[in-house]
């Protein structure tokens, strides 16, 4: 038997899955801008990020974003967009759901105050099943970035990183997470997920 007695999970790629390309494509259809541009001008530009560390709320996110793109841009695009590029994995929020039963359970995703806002119509699966243990970078300040965006969620939370498993798909997320002493199964499905469970005694 493990000492595990908390997990954290990421959402995208991991509790919902998350079509990126998609998300380029229904925003390119919907603002007449190339999807290459896009993902350039917002999301490897840096603004992107600035969202997701809290450093701008909606309003300048959405303002800055036609900036860039040189169009008019209006939130619900944006909303819709990310809507229509995710969709929950019912077999992973079942196990979400078994592990609550046993052990406490968090979720915490690097995005902005959009997202938040947004959170019962994109994902209404979260709220019933992390209730308030449900956090988003831009909104709490916990960031997956650093080390200590999990040191400060944990102290948050009232958890012990050493019997705390984080469960994501990203390996900067989850150098980031051992670095702080958190437990981390990097996720690449959930055949390996219940593998890494089960030989924890969580299962």
């Amino acid at each position: 038997m493990s000492d595990i007695r908390s997990v954290l999970f990421d959402m995208d790629g991991v509790l919902y899955s998350y079509d990126f390309d998609n998300r380029l494509n229904l925003l390119s259809d919907a603002l007449g801008v190339p999807a290459g541009d896009i993902k350039d001008k917002v999301f490897r530009s840096g603004w992107e990020d600035l969202s997701d560390n809290g450093d701008i709320g909606v309003d300048d996110y959405i303002a800055g974003i036609g900036e860039r793109l040189g169009v008019a841009v209006r939130l619900g695009q944006w909303v819709a967009a990310r809507k229509w590029a995710m969709a929950p994995d019912p077999m992973m929020i079942d196990l979400a759901r078994r592990l609550s039963e046993t052990v406490e359970i968090a979720l915490l995703t690097n995005n902005g105050t959009m997202l938040w806002d947004h959170i019962d119509e994109l994902a209404p699966e979260l709220r019933p099943l992390f209730g308030e243990r449900l956090f988003v970078s831009g909104v709490h300040g916990f960031n997956k970035e650093r080390a200590d965006g999990f040191t400060g969620l944990l102290d948050h939370l009232g958890w012990r990183a050493d019997t705390t498993l984080f469960v994501d798909d990203s390996p900067r997320y989850i150098k980031a997470a051992e670095e702080a002493g958190l437990v981390t199964h990097l996720f690449d499905g959930i055949e390996g997920l219940r593998e890494e469970l089960d030989s924890l005694g969580l299962l």
